[in-house]
């Protein structure tokens, strides 16, 4: 019988991003509904972002500019590298795809971190590379066990930090010193820097400052986050010119909408905004930080917009807290059962929050 579909499909699970949130807010009779399991942004978009996107709307029947051409030149200025070195893409999963449609190849190796976000390991899966787990240490990325995992058949290594879901980060010495030990035959490194602009630690390294020194890093960074864009989906890449070359070669001519690349361009350019949403989940984690630890909760310190909390009966918890109108995301699905994920809300939402943990 012809097979129509590849085989490496059957091994994969598709991702669970759960049903629309005016849908389930329906179904449970909850207009007030808060999603708290997606790490959005609790200020939502800069307003200069929904202007230009209204702005723009009468033009939406025309094609994109293809190379996000406006965005990369306002970006390089802002990050200090040239245009060619941006790639931008529909979020940082599509330049995850990228990566794997441009470099992996059946029997190239993947270091991946266990638990880590599932589109590092389905896009080398899906390219017919061997992933190789390197499972955390508690909550922290283990940088010895992922250099002792590279091989010659190592094409690269996948990185994240702050972590999700685990909130941890790589720090600048450890980063470094596991750059350097790769050496001039390194693999590629990709480093999703997702959620570090609500990183305050001082000794978190600027991924994008050590391309000049490591031509085989690859950033990844997004606008979902900080920007509160998640709905436009507008992610870049940063990377040595020759990697962001390989990286257009598979890349879709129009891959980021008309819409998107207007509204990160403004949300750029909106710097108040960025440092008041910035300060609010800063200001927000800490003090849910403080109360969970007062009731006697474990977690790791977070460094992103979102906490990992060890809780006695997740499933319980997270039902009182559906029923109570925040949704909040269950650690098992993510590596970590016996866990709850939840973002960093609004004061009035995390006052309620805590109030029925």
């Amino acid at each position: 019988m012809r097979r129509l579909w590849r085989s490496v499909l059957d091994a994969l699970t598709p991702y669970d991003a759960g049903p629309p949130l005016e849908s389930l807010a329906e179904e449970l009779g909850r207009p007030d509904l808060v999603r708290l399991s997606a790490n959005e942004n609790p200020l939502g978009p800069s307003p200069r972002a929904v202007a230009a996107v209204a702005r723009e709307a009468a033009r939406m029947h025309l094609y994109p500019d293809g190379g996000s051409t406006a965005l990369r030149e306002a970006l390089a200025r802002r990050l200090g590298v040239r245009a060619d070195q941006l790639v931008v893409g529909n979020g940082a999963d599509e330049l995850i795809a990228l990566v794997a449609a441009a470099a992996f190849e059946p029997g190239d190796e993947v270091i991946v971190p266990e638990p880590s976000f599932e589109p590092y390991a389905l896009g080398a899966t899906l390219a017919g590379a061997r992933v190789v787990p390197s499972p955390l240490a508690e909550y922290d990325t283990d940088l010895d066990d992922v250099r002792r995992k590279v091989t010659d058949r190592t094409k690269a290594v996948m990185l994240c930090s702050p972590h999700n879901p685990a909130t941890t980060i790589i720090r600048r010495g450890a980063l470094l010193a596991f750059l350097e030990a790769l050496g001039a035959n390194a693999p590629l490194v990709i480093l999703d820097e997702a959620y570090r602009d609500f990183c305050d630690a001082s000794d978190y390294p600027d991924g994008v400052t050590l391309l000049a020194r490591y031509p085989r890093l690859i950033v990844l960074r997004t606008f979902s986050k900080i920007a509160g864009l998640a709905g436009l989906r507008v992610g870049y890449a940063a990377a040595s010119t020759e990697t962001i070359d390989r990286l257009n070669r598979v890349r879709a001519p129009y891959n980021v909408n008309r819409l998107g690349q207007v509204a990160a361009l403004a949300a750029l350019e909106d710097q108040e905004h960025l440092e008041r949403t910035r300060r609010l989940v800063i200001e927000e984690r800490a003090f849910l930080s403080a109360e969970l630890t007062k009731r006697g909760y474990p977690f790791p310190r977070s460094h992103a917009n979102f906490l990992l909390v060890a809780v006695p009966d997740p499933a319980a918890l997270r039902a009182r807290l559906l029923e109570a109108g925040i949704l909040v995301r269950d650690g098992a699905g993510i590596g970590f059962p016996g866990h709850l994920r939840f973002s960093v809300g609004l004061r009035e939402t995390n006052e309620k929050l805590l109030s029925l943990f």
